[in-house]
């Protein structure tokens, strides 16, 4: 990829001299990032904060993404072409629900994605489905397995998410009004050889910790293995309790009994939970397990202190212990983070909305510290503009993939403004020689 990307920044300064216009997306001048084509109808189709829209596979970034094409109007796999830096239909369709969110999970030539109708929609089909899909080296491309396609419940949900365990087992977290009238932390698991599920079950952990949630509360889980003699791969669940102010976090042994489950709180204080939680992890690495990014309340307080920490990157280190260190203030105006990790470059890169004015929506900006070096901290200030227009000041919910990256993959991030109705997308080649140049290719190209 490194050659190509080379010859095509070439290609396209030499293109540019002699007038030719080299991308298909589209761009003013002093924008930074991509501005791609229009989702129709459809909302807020990059949301929700833990999930995953993209992914990589056989060399090349995918994507779940909304066809509004008046004869299809259905959400399909899309691929990304890095060279022209545009979508391209699969025409493989995922889902065609208008206001729908879905989580993916790239497995080898494994596909699966998890949907959920939007607690805020209208839909009359509100069931939440894994669909399964199995990608074809030869054609390039994916098919659905229809045996595979499993409902799992029938609530609409603000959010649900997928992982996978070494054993196999797929499983899927979302937060529901439960038997107790609360809103609750559920789990469950697929059974057996067959894809089945488990009944989804409440959270078996303290009480009050993960049954007595918030309305606004969300979860989130990633897989991960702790270290140790043997290591211990696990399934870990970080979810809000703003009731409880404290951010949690349960584990679980794979093939342990499903009411084995291990509790400790990742972050707690007054006005320190919210519903924004993206999640990552690492295998067999000295950084750590487990990181994520989390937005606090601190903003909400009738008199908020700019300085306090708005956004907080959470470490769960490989002596088990969490730490934290502040990305950015309540001073800043920044709101719905997503964490990527570049291992191969050893780099933290957190992307937000920086939100303009009084607005929920803005531009996209990023930081990016260390993931060796606890102690560096990450800028002041806003940050870097990464997906910034003049004309579109509605743009939000910027999302990415679950895997961690490095220079083969590179970085790959989408945003949606539901003023403009429209997708955006920019990158970063992670490659040492080449690193960020591309967040400035919109701008040498004019």
């Amino acid at each position: 990829m490194k050659t190509n990307l080379l010859r095509t920044l070439i290609f396209s300064i030499c293109l540019l001299a002699l007038g030719f216009n080299t991308s298909s997306s589209t761009s003013a001048q002093g924008d930074v990032g991509y501005k791609d084509f229009g989702y129709g109808t459809a909302v807020a189709p990059t949301a929700d904060k833990p999930q995953s829209k993209l992914w990589y596979h056989d060399g090349t970034w995918w994507g779940i993404l909304y066809n509004s094409t008046p004869a299809i109007r259905q959400y399909q796999i899309y691929r990304f072409s890095w060279v022209n830096q545009s979508w391209t239909s699969m025409n493989v369709a995922v889902d065609g629900r208008l206001r729908v969110t879905h989580d993916v999970l790239s497995d080898g030539n494994n596909l699966y994605i998890a949907s959920a109708a939007d607690i805020l929609g209208s839909e009359t089909d509100t069931n939440i489905y894994i669909r399964s899909f199995i990608y074809d080296p030869a054609l390039k491309t994916y098919s659905l397995i229809n045996s595979n396609t499993r409902q799992i419940t029938s609530n609409a949900l603000e959010e649900v998410v997928i992982d996978k365990d070494t054993t196999g087992r797929l499983w899927l977290t979302y937060t529901d009004i439960g038997p107790n009238l609360n809103k609750n932390v559920f789990i469950t698991h697929t059974s057996g050889d067959t894809p089945n599920w488990v009944t989804p079950y409440v959270l078996p952990v303290t009480p009050g910790a993960a049954n007595n949630l918030n309305n606004d509360d969300i979860s989130t889980l990633v897989a991960y293995t702790e270290p140790g003699a043997p290591p211990k791969p696990k399934i870990g669940v970080m979810w809000s309790n703003q009731t409880n102010n404290a951010v949690y976090f349960a584990s679980h042994i794979d093939g342990n009994n499903d009411q084995n489950w291990t509790m400790v709180p990742a972050l707690s204080g007054p006005n320190y939970a919210d519903d924004h939680l993206n999640i990552k992890s690492l295998q067999a690495d000295s950084a750590g397990q487990v990181f994520a990014v989390v937005k606090t309340s601190l903003n909400s307080i009738s008199v908020p202190d700019p300085g306090q920490p708005l956004i907080i990157l959470l470490t769960l280190d490989n002596s088990g212990s969490w730490s934290r260190r502040t990305v950015s203030q309540v001073k800043d105006n920044h709101t719905r983070p997503i964490l990527l990790i570049d291992e191969q470059n050893r780099q933290i890169y957190v992307f937000y909305t920086l939100l303009i004015g009084a607005q929920a929506t803005g531009h996209i900006y990023y930081k990016q510290a260390s993931l060796d070096v606890p102690d560096t901290q990450f800028p002041d200030g806003a940050g870097t503009p990464f997906i910034a227009l003049a004309n579109d000041t509605h743009i939000n919910n910027a999302s990415s993939t679950k895997q961690v990256l490095n220079g083969t993959m590179d970085l790959l991030v989408i945003a949606s403004d539901d003023t403009e109705k429209s997708y955006y997308h920019n990158v970063i080649d992670l490659a040492p020689s080449f690193t960020q140049y591309k967040v400035l290719l919109p701008l040498i190209m004019r």
